[in-house]
């Protein structure tokens, strides 16, 4: 038996951080979004930071991102995202420079820019 998770003052129905669901449950297109979203929910719920705080940052995230449009959990998820690594840099969880060093090494792994081989990877 799961213990459902209570999830009063996480959650902002009708405003701009509003968590994505269908028919009242909370919707998740891929693993690392369930996983992001209990991270930062253990987090604040272990006094690391309180939830207004975060959600300052969900709204600005969301606001610069020009997607307002937050019942599409691939979107809404990255903006969660967004403003939990600026939350974490505001809050020195981890060194900002080292984020950016892997954020661009893990771009370049993901785009195979990053062996040498002899094709292409033009398709056209």
């Amino acid at each position: 038996m799961t213990a459902a998770l209570d999830l009063t003052g996480f959650d902002d129905p009708g405003g701009a951080g509003a968590l994505p669901r269908s028919n009242g449950e909370l919707v998740f297109d891929a693993p690392w979004q369930g996983r992001l979203f209990g991270l930062v929910v253990h987090l604040c719920k272990s006094g690391a930071f309180e939830w207004d705080e975060f959600k300052a940052h969900l709204i600005a995230a969301i606001a610069e991102s020009g997607v307002d449009e937050t019942c599409d959990p691939g979107v809404y998820y990255r903006q969660f995202g967004e403003a939990f690594c600026r939350l974490a840099a505001e809050k020195q969880f981890f060194d900002v420079h080292m984020l950016e060093s892997r954020t661009l090494s893990e771009g370049q792994r993901l785009s195979h820019a990053d062996h040498d081989h002899d094709h292409d990877h033009d398709h056209d």
